[in-house]
């Protein structure tokens, strides 16, 4: 290729001609700047400082002291990170199918056209989920208190013994759950009932006109037609569910409650970043946490990809 085709391609695709375009439109790429300096400062730099400090040691304040890998390999042998990651899905997979299927059958019913004064219901299911994760949190604490709360003194008026809703490992995690889904069905009702009003009324017709039942309509037409919303509802509550904390530092604080019961991965990192003052290890776990949320997210993509 001779110079003079060179400095053609240049002129035409290079460096001077994007300038010369950025110069014309500088009016507009004026009032777009304020996005793109805030994704810098706010958004990319902190995720490589990250990435950094978790090659480093560092308290916070003082000098940095490089250990390279040296963080990622102390985490893999971490008895309280690894019950922390075993706490994670269990909350998950206690959770998630109760919550989807929930919010799809209120869905389904504040979908029916016999319903009446169908809008307040909808907004009384949805209430829960514009309510503050902290007032929330502090309202169930007093809730499952053992002593004094009021579903156990509920239980006690009909027979039953009081249940260590915040001082069992395992009545930690029933807990946790069970304020997830009160938190969380009102959002995904919102989106699958928008989805049940965009599903075409012939397919019904049609299907009533070939005799088909309640039951039939709705596994035949509606779940089909809603699949593509319930994996997006599944996905999006996968990595909600990973990244949970406020409900659980709440109810049982940053130790994660008796033996850890409550104990999640941002809770941990939470504790090394702010309490130890151990932020190069704090950083190697977010990056940890991060790689299992990418291969969760995959995974299903992968599997759904699949079933179509």
């Amino acid at each position: 290729m001779n110079s003079s085709s060179t400095g053609s391609q240049w002129g035409v695709f290079g460096l001077p001609t994007l300038l010369k375009k950025i110069n014309r439109q500088r009016s507009a790429y004026l009032f777009i700047s304020p996005f793109f300096v805030d994704f810098l400062v706010f958004g990319l730099f902190p995720i490589l400082f990250s990435v950094y400090l978790s090659l480093t040691d560092w308290s916070g304040l003082g000098s940095m002291k490089f250990v390279g890998l040296k963080n990622f390999v102390r985490l893999l042998n971490d008895e309280r990170f690894l019950l922390s990651i075993r706490n994670m899905f269990i909350l998950w997979l206690g959770h998630i199918f109760f919550l989807l299927i929930l919010a799809f059958l209120v869905a389904v019913i504040l979908d029916a056209p016999m319903i009446k004064g169908r809008s307040i219901y909808r907004t009384m299911v949805y209430l829960p989920n514009v309510t503050p994760i902290a007032v929330m949190g502090l309202v169930f604490g007093f809730i499952f208190e053992f002593n004094f709360g009021v579903l156990n003194s509920l239980l006690a008026n009909i027979g039953f013994s009081a249940f260590p809703w915040l001082t069992d490992q395992n009545w930690i995690k029933v807990s946790i759950i069970l304020v997830n889904l009160w938190g969380a069905t009102g959002w995904y009702m919102i989106i699958l009932l928008a989805g049940l009003q965009n599903i075409d009324a012939t397919l019904y017709e049609a299907a009533e006109i070939d005799g088909a039942g309640s039951f039939q309509k709705l596994i035949f037409i509606t779940l089909p037609s809603l699949k593509g919303l319930l994996f997006f509802c599944f996905l999006t509550e996968t990595i909600g569910s990973f990244q949970l904390f406020t409900e659980p530092f709440i109810l049982v604080g940053g130790s994660g409650g008796s033996q850890g019961g409550g104990l999640v991965p941002a809770m941990y990192m939470y504790q090394q970043a702010f309490e130890y003052s151990k932020m190069g290890y704090a950083s190697a776990l977010s990056l940890a946490l991060f790689a299992i949320i990418l291969v969760a997210s995959l995974i299903q993509w992968r599997l759904m990809d699949r079933e179509d």
